[in-house]
């Protein structure tokens, strides 16, 4: 497995042989029941047949009719999910699904679909974008990663209480100003049209992605608790939502965030509660595990030359900054929900308010992941070796919470899941028809424009259910790394972009063509050699999509435009009248 060793050991004074796993993880060896061989076995072959280790002799045995084989049963406790949590789980997608329903009703035009008619609380905005930015990446995900190293990247939540400001003050008046219904119009107009289809194709790619990994990550836990093939699992949520994002718009999707953002939250702590209890000795057990095999560690302080490929603290620190720094400004998912509300200051709080729930609910998930930790070195014999990494929370679930507990918690992963997917989904949609569409003149009526924004929505979230498909694969060690190396990939070069056209005056089109396409290459470069850490993917696109394009644009023509309200020096005067 991913991080089990078998050891198959004999003894020639003996006719017995011994099967034990190492967990190279938790440092805990497991005894597993076997079958004894037919006879002694010194060179053997082994292969994986579905839940057993079958050891098959592999030379020649003069005067014996068969070979030895010996079968060692590696199947972990078996759960049955039960009428009860299949009651609240349903339950819940039905609820979902009718939150769609309702809200199809509400939308007359692509202002409503897209922007909810900007009648949206700024609370429920706080919960969507936090159901945004976090889903089950950090449900599942996150605790896995935690589980299997230490606390270093907590620390970047530095780079959110950094970008939070920033998109309060600086990204958030720029939007509302120009009455964004996507984020790149801002580009369209501080430099040209081809600098905004680009980075509205980047963003479209990268939620591509995010769905894919999101839809795998969720399937595999949930093919750890339900009877349900991980193919099924991408299958089912990619449907369901379809369907509430396809009729509810973005309302639908907000709403349905902000019930999804409690039911996370809850399931969160009811796993802290539960994942440190079973720890033998309990909360001082699991302190003290942490403590002496260094689980708890926030820093690791090296500034060597190689420590660009780790996690050091530098590397935490400005990765952390560039990822939600490209986020709040560049990534439509967020920057649509600046706009859902009545006014500026309501979008405002609806920022702030996300960063005070986000630090302390990341805390909650490294916890989950330490306490894990701890579990499964008290009881090795209880992780079945089989299952990915990225599934040690799932399995958890279903093997050692209660009837009902159980059926929430895979509630809250589900929750997770589909509330980055319809955002995504929606969100995709509305930049193909902002920026692709009607620019253009594509269609003749605002009527034509909503039929068309529900059938891209349909499109996006087949799209990103094909790959998930895709993304479902053993060799990956862990889907939260993947997602640090795709936003870094796409989103960093836009989130260089903005940085440029607001902090620049002499940046022209030309030259942020230039530097999108030299960001864009450098990434591809770093990530084929494997240069750096994927932790720091965003950093580097925008660093180098903001050093290029300037440069090039000292050297290429300037496109003479207008550039009053579009940067931070003719901000300031506009803001007074805003909103």
């Amino acid at each position: 497995g991913q991080s089990h060793i078998l050891i198959l050991s004999s003894s020639e004074n003996s006719n017995k042989q011994k099967a034990l796993s190492y967990n190279s993880i938790t440092d805990a060896w497991t005894s597993y029941r076997e079958e004894s061989p037919t006879r002694h076995m010194y060179k053997t072959k082994t292969i994986k047949w579905d839940d057993e280790i079958i050891a098959v002799e592999v030379d020649e045995c003069q005067g014996c009719s068969s070979p030895g084989i010996w079968r060692v049963q590696l199947k972990g406790p078996k759960f049955s999910f039960g009428w009860e949590n299949t009651t609240i789980l349903i339950v819940y997608l039905l609820s979902v699904v009718l939150v769609g329903i309702y809200f199809v009703f509400k939308n007359k035009n692509t202002d409503d679909y897209f922007r909810g008619g900007k009648r949206i609380p700024w609370w429920a905005a706080a919960c969507s974008i936090y159901a945004t930015m976090m889903s089950s990446l950090s449900f599942i995900g996150l605790p896995a990663l935690v589980y299997r190293t230490d606390w270093v990247l907590y620390l970047g939540v530095i780079g959110l209480l950094i970008a939070t400001p920033a998109a309060v003050y600086i990204a958030l008046p720029f939007f509302r100003q120009i009455d964004a219904t996507s984020a790149y119009e801002y580009l369209s107009k501080r430099f040209n049209m081809p600098v905004r289809l680009i980075a509205s194709g980047l963003f479209t790619l990268f939620h591509v992605g995010r769905i894919g990994i999101v839809l795998a990550l969720t399937a595999l836990a949930l093919a750890a608790v339900t009877p349900l093939e991980p193919w099924q699992s991408v299958l089912l949520m990619g449907v369901l939502s379809i369907i509430y994002s396809t009729l509810g718009g973005i309302e639908a999707v907000i709403w349905t965030d902000t019930i999804q953002t409690m039911v996370l939250l809850i399931g969160a702590l009811l796993c802290v509660g539960f994942v440190i209890s079973g720890v033998d000795g309990g909360f001082s057990s699991f302190v003290d595990r942490g403590i002496a095999d260094q689980k708890f560690r926030m820093v690791d302080w090296d500034f060597s030359s190689g420590s660009i490929s780790s996690l050091s603290i530098w590397i935490i620190i400005v990765g952390g900054i560039g990822q939600n720094l490209s986020s709040y400004t560049a990534d439509q998912a967020v920057v649509q929900r600046y706009m859902t509300t009545s006014n500026i200051r309501a979008a405002g709080k609806s920022i702030w308010m996300n960063a005070a729930i986000t630090a302390p609910g990341m805390l909650l998930f490294f916890v989950i992941g330490t306490g894990l930790y701890g579990f499964y070195q008290s009881h090795p014999a209880k992780l079945d070796p089989t299952i990915q990494i990225d599934q040690i929370l799932p399995a958890f679930i279903s093997t050692e919470l209660p009837i009902g507990i159980a059926g929430l918690i895979v509630a809250a992963i589900f929750a997770a899941a589909q509330s980055t997917i319809s955002t995504s989904m929606n969100s995709m949609a509305t930049t193909l028809v902002t920026d692709f569409m009607r620019p253009f003149g594509i269609c003749k009526s605002e009527q034509r424009y909503l039929i068309v924004a529900r059938i891209l929505t349909v499109f996006s979230g087949v799209l990103g259910t094909f790959a998930g498909l895709m993304f479902i694969n053993p060799e990956i060690r862990s889907l939260m790394e993947q997602y640090f190396v795709v936003i870094g990939m796409c989103m960093g070069a836009l989130g260089g972009l903005f940085v440029l056209g607001a902090t620049t005056r002499r940046a022209n089109g030309r030259g942020a063509l230039f530097g999108i396409f030299s960001s864009s290459a450098i990434m591809v470069a770093v990530w084929i050699h494997d240069w750096a850490n994927g932790y720091i993917f965003a950093a580097i696109g925008i660093l180098s999509s903001l050093v290029f394009g300037y440069l090039a644009s000292l050297l290429l023509r300037s496109d003479n435009k207008n550039l009053d309200g579009l940067t931070i020096y003719s901000m300031r005067r506009k803001l007074l009248t805003n909103d």
